[in-house]
């Protein structure tokens, strides 16, 4: 039989860790804003030649494989992502908290699925909604203050796996819809 625990998020993450600087002088910047990924979906990265256009001052956070990003803005607009893949000079705005979690108690992926719930969506939804700025947002502690329950790492492999086989299928169905459409 499966043990889960009671954690709260912020025992197994670390939030917004890596922070770009203009004295490590790039060339280029390859820029994700909230608003150009949905449901894990990203529209369009956005190409920076820093020799000729002006840095966003909100591109400063920086990823790495496996990092959650997850809008503080409207969580019910469904503005996340895990980072699989990314162009080089790659940062997100910092309208992104950027998660990343400890593998040694938790799968990033998991952690993924766990913060991409409805449930836990609707709650974030609801603290944002109480918050005193100019619209409804959360915090990187809003997010450490979770409390999730989650099963041993060998249970968590197990899950993931079978999530991630749907979210293959999801991802083959919808280029088919595409190709159809086009």
């Amino acid at each position: 039989m499966t043990e889960w625990k009671k954690i709260r998020l912020g025992n197994i993450i670390k939030m917004n860790e890596n922070t770009y600087s203009p004295k490590e002088n790039w060339k280029f910047i390859n820029y994700l804003d909230t608003g150009n990924i949905t449901t894990g979906i990203i529209d369009n990265i956005k190409y920076i030649n820093l020799f000729s256009d002006k840095l966003p001052s909100r591109a400063k956070r920086k990823v790495k494989m496996n990092s959650i990003i997850y809008s503080t803005v409207r969580p019910n607009q469904l503005h996340y992502g895990i980072i699989k893949e990314f162009p080089d000079n790659f940062l997100v705005s910092t309208g992104f908290t950027v998660i990343d979690v400890d593998t040694e108690k938790a799968l990033p992926d998991y952690i993924y699925y766990i913060l991409t719930q409805k449930d836990v969506i609707e709650h974030l939804q609801a603290i944002a909604e109480q918050s005193v700025s100019a619209y409804p947002s959360i915090k990187p502690s809003d997010l450490e203050n979770l409390e999730v329950f989650i099963p041993n790492i060998y249970t968590q492999i197990k899950v993931e796996a079978i999530i991630s086989l749907i979210d293959q299928k999801i991802k083959k169905n919808r280029e088919i819809n595409n190709n159809l459409a086009a």
